[in-house]
């Protein structure tokens, strides 16, 4: 089913046309990732695709009664809680599964089962049969669980966008247009955002830089260059290796064409030279001319340069065998033990991934080794070796004097020549050097502090989030660079694909525990092709139904008994917490067993009878 058509599609900004000619089609079943350095017209696109703005020239097409649905950069909420929010979407599904009821009874009509048929598409795409799970699994993937009943409108701003994100993920729509979904999800979010987009029934086109994710979810790529508009089959790396050999093949066809352009010219200036002297070199000269003339008619597309990206390197000065040292690091919040690090040692040249959830510790623990905290355990103590020099890129990109410029701040450090040279090699205009540091976007003021640790000869390099704010190309020219860095390495980053490429060793913080592990941290699933870990398998309706009545009744029950067992798998996990916690007695464990074998038996009696549901429905 298709869901929107851009044709011809231009829009304008500036004097320049941030968007050319663009035909691009969404349909149901696709799941495309739109990629492009930062202000190449990404999030415009997305609000072309929706309808939010107007083209100026070509024209958007919207399927039949298509819903479309897309996240907000800066969502408000009212007076809703939690729970509304997310069931915002309920009602459409509702009122379809009423009207399907209506139609199922007239179906030997043919213009009924027509609109039955095209209204089912659309129930389906929205995944209707399992709006009730769903909801459970976006509960507890988004961390919303046990708080339906808050005021939505008093949650912070990465809750906000999580909770828009949940929004959208249950808006019953045909199609979701979702702009850095991953953005305030940590590695555990990422993995089930992830599965659950793979599972989602309607069309999808993102956007992100987190490389992994477009590896696991996206399968094709659709690549914004200069205005225009490129989509790839696969996923990203597909993407990366398919386009590189495109943009060599295109290189190739021209230069080669620019060589007989070359050749022929100098031939044929010859022979107007000679063209005079005899009626034979007349000839030549105009058959000549014709060859010329036709050879500038097959002139190939001239490739354009790509954009240029950061050149990055980091220098390390000389630094000891022993790096770090600390024991007894403790941090307790409300009396939530965050972590406890009985001993830790790092070495020169090792490269750690420091991960965990959202709020588990990670910057609190980074801030204690950089001693701008203290151990809550008055024995806690850390050391740095002699000569260590530290850099830190700190997330909140704080450290600068906001009433300062771009150039100011770099003068400080360089002087005035050099200030301008950094700046423009790190893509900075001459122009834009003069903008003050307050009025900088969230990648430029990214890019002035990967700068200035540049320059810093630092031998330990702590990074906590670098990638926020940074488009894939720069991105990967930091990898890049961080690849050939000398010095030591400690990160924090939700991006896999960056830990992976980049370290050997992984400290990780959750639930009050520390662990140190010596490998790269694990990616969530087995690649791309993985199968998504699904809530229940759902009934795949086609075709006319023949026993009309029995069919749709059947659906409703697999619907309930998808219900009853996600209940039931909730109680089961509330169950094995409680029997987690201390203090237990051999009375209490021996009610939790009895409780837990009931819970069991009622799960296997809804599974099986689910089971001959779906069976029942299949050989209709």
């Amino acid at each position: 089913m298709r869901l929107v058509r851009s044709e011809h599609l231009t829009y304008s900004l500036g004097g320049r046309d941030l968007l050319a000619d663009i035909n691009f089609e969404l349909r149901t079943g696709d799941r495309v990732s739109l990629v492009g350095r930062n202000g190449s017209g990404k999030t415009t696109l997305i609000r072309l695709l929706t309808g939010e703005l107007k083209p100026h020239e070509g024209r958007i097409i919207f399927g039949r009664n298509v819903v479309l649905t897309a996240t907000r950069q800066e969502p408000r909420f009212e007076d809703d809680t939690v729970q509304e929010v997310l069931m915002q979407g309920f009602a459409r599904l509702e009122q379809m599964e009423a009207r399907l009821s209506e139609l199922e009874k007239r179906l030997d009509d043919p213009e009924i089962y027509s609109a039955w048929e095209e209204l089912h598409a659309h129930f389906e795409a929205a995944s209707g049969y399992t709006r009730r799970s769903r909801y459970q699994a976006v509960l507890r993937g988004l961390r919303f669980s046990g708080r339906e009943n808050e005021p939505a409108g008093q949650l912070s701003g990465g809750e906000s966008r999580r909770l828009e994100l949940g929004r959208a993920l249950l808006a019953a729509a045909d199609g979701m247009l979702l702009d850095e979904p991953t953005n305030h999800l940590d590695v555990e979010m990422r993995a089930w955002l992830a599965d659950f987009l793979r599972e989602y029934k309607g069309g999808l086109l993102f956007v992100s830089h987190d490389r992994w994710f477009m590896n696991r979810v996206a399968a094709s790529i659709a690549h914004l260059e200069r205005g225009r508009l490129t989509v790839y089959p696969g996923d990203y790396n597909t993407f990366r290796k398919t386009h590189a050999e495109r943009e060599a093949l295109l290189l190739r066809a021209w230069e080669n064409w620019e060589n007989r352009r070359r050749e022929l010219e100098a031939s044929l200036e010859q022979a107007r030279r000679w063209a005079h002297s005899s009626e034979k070199q007349a000839v030549r000269k105009r058959a000549l001319e014709t060859r010329y003339n036709k050879l500038l008619t097959e002139e190939p597309p001239k490739p354009q340069r790509a954009g240029r990206s950061v050149r990055i390197h980091f220098d390390a000065s000389p630094g000891p065998e022993r790096v770090l040292e600390a024991a007894a690091l403790e941090k307790a919040f409300d009396d939530r033990r965050l972590f406890r690090v009985e001993n830790l040692t790092v070495r020169r040249g090792e490269r750690i991934a420091l991960v965990g959830p959202n709020g588990a510790g990670k910057s609190t623990l980074l801030r204690m080794l950089l001693g701008e905290l203290n151990s809550d355990d008055p024995a806690g103590f850390v050391r740095t070796g002699p000569g260590v020099r530290v850099g830190y890129y700190d997330q909140k990109l704080s450290g600068f004097d906001e009433r300062l410029t771009l150039f100011e701040t770099l003068h400080r450090l360089v002087g005035d020549k050099e200030a301008h040279n950094l700046l423009g090699a790190w893509l900075f205009p001459y122009d834009a050097q003069f903008k003050k540091v307050a009025d900088l976007s969230g990648g430029e003021r990214a890019r002035l502090a990967l700068l200035t640790l540049s320059l810093s000869e630092a031998n330990l390099l702590v990074l906590d989030e670098p990638t926020n704010h940074l488009d894939l190309e720069t991105i990967e020219s930091l990898e890049e660079a961080l690849v050939r860095y000398k010095g030591t390495l400690i990160i924090v980053s939700h991006d896999l694909a960056f830990l992976k490429n980049l370290t050997t060793r992984t400290w990780r913080v959750g639930g009050g525990v520390f662990t140190d592990t010596p490998r790269p941290p694990e990616l969530p699933g087995a690649g791309p092709e993985k199968a998504a870990a699904k809530t229940k398998p759902e009934p795949k309706p086609a075709g006319r139904p023949r026993r009309k009545k029995s069919r749709w009744h059947t659906e409703r029950l697999i619907e309930r008994l998808e219900a009853e067992i996600e209940e039931l798998q909730v109680r089961l996990e509330a169950l094995h917490e409680r029997a987690a916690r201390p203090g237990l007695g051999p009375d209490d464990y021996a009610a939790i067993a009895h409780e837990e074998a009931e819970l069991n038996r009622e799960l296997s009696k809804r599974e099986n009878a689910w089971e001959r549901a779906v069976e029942e429905l299949e050989t209709e």
